[in-house]
């Protein structure tokens, strides 16, 4: 009986490590098996045994205690604010993800699993990187693809933001990838995905979020190659591309100037009408005022939506089920304290960075980290599905055990 007992933990284990792998392929292209999988992976965890490690693994990691600490924070929230239970119950629900963090560091993956998981991202990524080019030149998708996307915003499987913030991290992910291979051929293959997955974002795709992301890689990329000095020279370089892709590329030049005259033009007086940016700063200027009403503590996990619109009401504007800005709407739901802990959790994974053996497996672990800071600006990334699963599964995958050198199979 106990052998039997430890086969199956040792075969649900084993199958953990898989469920991650396929994880790492279906976050780009396809939620519900991104849903079946997480389900998957909590089964095999309970199955799996070995819970005294289990605990010590997680109290001695001061990623999966920061991590329980601010879903801790955000659970509590829920018994405060003015949100219906089911609101609350909605809240603390998109933020349940998290927990895979724990859930992989606890079962300490291995070096393998992870590079398997980033290599099957590295496949779906390049499957989209494929299909984007397919589609713009006047292609279709076999599944048909979002609402928004079309030949001028070529995004295939999810909307255009989330198609370049992916993206952005897949240039990054190639370019690590062409730096470790050891045959030429490979590793100018994996270059050449590089180049194109920048073109991608930059010139086909209309993200301008992927925009901030890529450039803040780019920046990390300097850093970790040339220290701070390097960071000036980002700058330049940035500088230097970003005016030369505002001069060739009509859709670019037209998402900037929208930018531009969506911030001078906004007035917080004046209602906005067809505008994103103009909402999004509508959207900041209502939420910041919550804050200031209840800086402490917050409206409460999933009292946002009545908060706002007990403050917007009379004036007849539209009520967002988040501030398009992830800082801000925990500020507003849980307080100074639940962006204080949050902010905690990105510097504890930053300073864990600093354990990587090699310099590869710690750009790419910086990577998911600048990937999900520069985010949270613009969206609230911890509660949409495709960024937030990436976020927690290679952060788990990152934080967990030992920083062994990053290897590539080619």
């Amino acid at each position: 009986m106990s052998m039997r007992l430890e086969r199956l933990q040792f075969e649900a284990r084993r199958a953990a490590g898989w469920t991650t792998t396929a994880l790492g392929f279906t976050i780009p292209i396809w939620v519900v098996a991104d849903s079946i999988l997480v389900v998957l992976l909590v089964i095999c965890w309970l199955a799996s045994g070995g819970w005294k490690e289990r605990v010590h693994r997680i109290t001695a990691n001061p990623v999966a205690v920061s991590v329980l600490l601010l879903f801790g924070w955000l659970l509590l929230g829920t018994l405060w604010g003015g949100g219906s239970v089911q609101e609350r119950a909605l809240g603390i629900k998109k933020y349940a993800d998290l927990l895979i963090i724990p859930v992989l560091i606890s079962m300490a993956m291995t070096v393998q699993e992870r590079n398997r998981a980033l290599v099957a991202l590295a496949a779906a990524l390049l499957l989209t990187l494929f299909l984007s080019f397919g589609l713009s030149v006047g292609g279709s998708l076999p599944l048909g693809e979002p609402t928004a996307c079309s030949q001028l915003n070529s995004c295939v499987f999810k909307k255009h933001t989330t198609h370049n913030v992916m993206m952005a991290f897949g240039a990054l992910l190639f370019a690590v990838f062409s730096w470790k291979s050891s045959g030429r051929w490979v590793r100018w293959g994996w270059g050449g995905a590089a180049v194109l997955a920048v073109n991608n974002v930059f010139l086909m795709v209309q993200g301008r979020t992927g925009y901030v992301v890529l450039a803040g890689l780019a920046m990390l990329v300097f850093h970790v190659r040339f220290g701070w000095r390097g960071m000036l020279a980002a700058l330049v370089v940035l500088c230097v591309v970003f005016s030369s892709v505002y001069q060739v590329s009509s859709s670019f030049r037209e998402r900037v100037d929208l930018t531009t005259a969506g911030i001078t033009q906004w007035n917080p007086k004046v209602a906005v009408v067809e505008d994103s940016i103009g909402w999004r700063l509508e959207y900041a200027y209502h939420t910041a005022e919550i804050i200031q009403d209840h800086p402490l503590v917050g409206v409460g996990t999933g009292g946002f939506v009545q908060a706002y619109r007990a403050r917007t009401e009379q004036a007849g504007l539209d009520v967002p089920p988040h501030p398009h800005n992830q800082y801000l709407f925990i500020m507003a739901q849980v307080g100074i304290g639940g962006l204080g802990l949050l902010l905690w959790l990105f510097v504890q994974q930053w300073r864990l960075t600093t354990l990587a053996s090699d310099t590869a497996t710690g750009l790419l672990a910086r990577g998911v980290i600048v990937v999900i800071v520069v985010t949270c600006f613009f969206q609230p990334a911890l509660n949409d599905h495709t960024e937030k699963l990436f976020y927690c599964l290679f952060s788990g995958l990152m934080c967990s055990g030992n920083y062994l050198q990053f290897e590539t199979k080619t």
